[in-house]
């Protein structure tokens, strides 16, 4: 393989290593999604209608596995053009029943 031909190999390897660290957070205000630390998304408790395990079609993904079936949760916002927010946390359950207990429902 030419030395040329590498560098698009090494670039999509990149990525899906950053893929995999993104991690999500809850706190008292948001759910918080991030890599190594940094936010690159929140969405704020208030905004979350409510949050379940379906996967619509129309949705903004942020998925840290290549294989996210039997761990995607869904936050419906109240407000926004793409209301859906996809998330893949390693437990789910334990994700939901936390996130649930900071809603109040």
């Amino acid at each position: 393989m030419k030395p040329e031909m590498l560098w698009p190999v090494a670039l999509v390897g990149l990525i899906f290593w950053l893929v995999f660290r993104i991690r999500y957070t809850l706190d008292n205000q948001y759910v918080r999604v991030q890599l190594f630390g940094i936010t690159l998304r929140r969405i704020a408790l208030s905004d979350i209608e409510f949050a379940d395990t379906a996967a619509p079609f129309w949705n903004e993904h942020w998925c840290n596995t290549l294989w996210p079936f039997g761990r995607v949760v869904r936050l419906r916002r109240k407000s926004g053009l793409v209301r859906n927010f996809i998330i893949t946390p390693s437990d789910r359950d334990a994700f939901l029943a936390e996130l649930r207990g900071k809603l109040g429902r």
